[in-house]
């Protein structure tokens, strides 16, 4: 037995030397890759959902911009080989195009086609790909292009809604059609610039609503419309987050300059009133200039301001400046935690004029860049007319801008968040890219993250708003909660205590949150709801009790909450819908507290009751105790204890005691 064990120890040493030799000597046959160029319209970010059809021609299919009289839209139609007549014939009999180009070069016809047809097209043999025949123009859509802001509108539906960017400026023309609402239809009262500040003027009216919003100069509005305009009445130069609010914050007079302290009452206000008007973002687009550029410290009061601003949770957005050689990134864009913007061309390379850094701490500025040259956008008291600027003021709002949809993804976030996520998604550029710059030391580095030409790069929105909305859970297009309470005549949905707020949800959803998009808020479960639940209510009581925990919200009066749909997946995390954003309207509030303070009356009256109750309960079963007792013991007094004698037999017999109790009872 023991031989044996041995044996076997020995047989299993020997394997361990000799198998690794052995496996070396075999032969190992290795299969050579062989790799296939892939068509460009397998996958595409023309095409993010596969249908055949480019995104854009679905976002803009209805727009007056692109469709003619006989209701037909621009389109380039790619196919797999070049089209010829044949094609050109089949189109005309299958979809009735109106042909216009042939382009060999790139395999595709230009045309027009019906828009009842679109899907028919994408259908036909040999297409591979319809596109729009866009514009090409001088306008804020090219910065939209350029950083995928339409991209962005596209895929997720985000346009700002929700929350408010302060315009920290000149002012603002609040009867431009671009700026005066948010649905650009005059019957309803929903304006898009819901408070406005002027301390170069009005100093002492500070509520935010005493004021009509006005711009005496003309630098605020361009910036207001690039962040959030609508575009009315054409549609042509759309801001980056058209449904977002707006609050115009006056610092500069109508000569386009200011004191740093008026600038610095500006920001104090926009601080003070964050919570009010629910202010995540701010767009700063002035500076210091000659030499307050070149001598400037990151402890200059305006500096310290800027941080203070991000400190209490809003994103401010700061133009690094015109002078656009180094070292002249002065006060603000210098401040350390600002997000400090550079400006770009329109062929995304670095603008002649953008001031490049570093600080005079030695600090890396900008941090991003964006578009800024010939960026269209509100004319001034015109009514509905636009212009052309060019400058890091017209790149910064425009960032600003993509903040706001980011807020609308995820509202949980801070402006660190913002700050980090648009560095870390943005295309880092070479200092000398495209020829546009002179090198620096940074393009020397491997794998360098920033300099002081791009900051980090180029703003890719549609990255940095897609990494806001995945911070908790991924972003599911598949799920869907949308509103079903119609909204009213100031675009907002009133409600009373009584009432509810109504929605309906898609895929499957396993739970319904929502939150107000207050600075302070955080998510909370809609307990009513059900997994396989298709739709659902949120009370008024609900928001109302949650929004008075919060510290210097009003209740009563506008609100924006946000709703999401979340959904377990078969890896074991969870998916959301895209968020959807409702404004409402708290009336009547006082009401609420009244039946909650009745309740409460109503209850401590049960409790006394109850309390007086058990009293008297407790009373009673005292009382038949000592009856009980009393008689027990007049019984017991009639005993003869003189028959227990010490040396009686039957002391400690219980069965004798009874029967003297009994003898002495007859």
């Amino acid at each position: 037995m023991m031989f044996a064990s041995r044996k076997a120890i020995t047989l299993l040493c020997l394997s361990i030397m000799v198998l690794p030799t052995l496996a070396m000597a075999v032969p190992v046959s290795v299969e050579q890759e062989i790799v296939e160029q892939q068509d460009w319209w397998m996958e595409t970010t023309l095409d993010r959902n596969g249908n055949g059809i480019g995104d854009m021609i679905e976002v803009h299919k209805d727009s007056p911009l692109f469709l003619d009289e006989d209701n037909t839209l621009p389109l380039i139609i790619d196919f797999d080989h070049t089209p010829g007549a044949d094609e050109i014939a089949l189109l005309e009999r299958e979809i009735d195009f109106q042909h216009q180009w042939t382009l060999e070069g790139i395999d595709a016809l230009a045309g027009r086609v019906p828009v009842e047809y679109i899907r028919d097209a994408a259908l036909l043999p040999g297409v591979v790909m319809l596109e729009l025949d866009g514009l090409l123009s001088v306008n804020n859509g090219d910065a939209a292009v350029l950083h995928g802001v339409d991209t962005v509108w596209a895929d997720t539906g985000y346009d700002g809604a929700g929350s408010a960017v302060a315009i920290i400026d000149t002012g603002i023309d609040g009867a431009h059609a671009s700026l005066d609402d948010l649905d650009d239809d005059n019957s309803t009262n929903d304006p898009k610039v819901i408070a406005f500040y002027d301390p170069v003027n009005n100093p002492s009216l500070t509520n935010g609503t005493e004021v009509f919003p006005y711009d005496d100069q003309g630098h605020g509005s361009h910036c207001a419309g690039t962040t959030a305009g609508t575009g009315a009445p054409n549609y042509e130069h759309i801001g980056m987050a058209p449904q977002a609010f707006l609050v115009g914050v006056k610092v500069l007079d109508a000569g386009g300059s200011g004191s740093f302290a008026t600038v610095m009452a500006g920001m104090e206000w926009t601080v003070e009133n964050r919570f009010k008007f629910n202010i995540r973002g701010a767009s700063m687009s002035l500076g210091g200039p000659g030499l307050a550029e070149w001598a400037s410290s990151d402890d200059d009061s305006v500096n310290r301001y800027a941080n203070e601003m991000m400190a209490a949770g809003i994103a401010i957005f700061i133009a690094a400046g015109n002078n656009g050689v180094t070292a002249q990134i002065g006060t603000p864009g210098s401040a350390e935690d600002a997000i400090t913007v550079g400006a770009l061309d329109k062929n995304s390379a670095i603008a002649i004029y953008s001031s490049q850094g570093p600080t005079e701490e030695g600090r890396v500025k900008p941090n991003i860049a964006y578009v800024g040259s010939s960026v269209m956008s509100v004319a001034f008291n015109t009514g509905d007319q636009y212009t052309d600027m060019s400058g890091t003021s017209m790149a910064t709002p425009g960032a600003a801008g993509v903040a706001a949809l980011m807020f609308q993804a995820n509202p949980d976030l801070s402006p660190f968040d913002i700050k980090n996520i648009m560095q870390e998604t943005a295309t880092y550029r070479l200092c000398i890219y495209m020829a546009a710059n002179e090198p620096c030391v940074e393009d020397a580095i491997p794998k360098n993250r920033q300099n002081n030409v791009y900051g980090h790069g180029e703003v890719r929105a549609l990255d940095a708003v897609y990494e806001a909305a995945e911070r908790d859970y991924v972003f599911d297009t598949s799920l869907d909660v949308t509103l079903t309470t119609e909204n009213g005549n100031d675009n907002r949905i009133h409600m009373f205590p009584d009432e509810s707020l109504s929605y309906s949800a898609m895929g499957d959803v396993d739970t319904i949150q929502w939150r107000s998009n207050h600075l302070r808020d955080d998510w909370s479960n809609i307990h009513s709801f059900d997994h396989g639940d298709t739709s659902g209510a949120l009370t008024a009581i609900e928001i109302i009790h949650q929004l008075e925990h919060l510290p210097g919200i009003d209740i009563e009066g506008n609100h924006t909450i946000s709703l999401r749909g979340i959904k377990a997946n078969d890896t074991g995390g969870h998916t959301s819908s895209p968020l959807i954003t409702a404004n409402i309207m708290l009336m009547d509030t006082d009401s609420a507290f009244e039946t909650k303070a009745e309740a409460s009356g109503m209850s401590s009256t049960s409790m006394f009751m109850g309390i007086g109750a058990f009293i008297v309960l407790f009373i009673l079963v005292l009382l038949v105790v000592n009856f009980i007792s009393n008689k027990e013991e007049g019984t017991l007094a009639g005993i003869n204890f003189n028959t227990l004698r010490d040396d009686d037999t039957t002391a400690g017999n219980s069965d004798a005691i009874l029967v003297e109790v009994d003898k002495t009872k007859s």
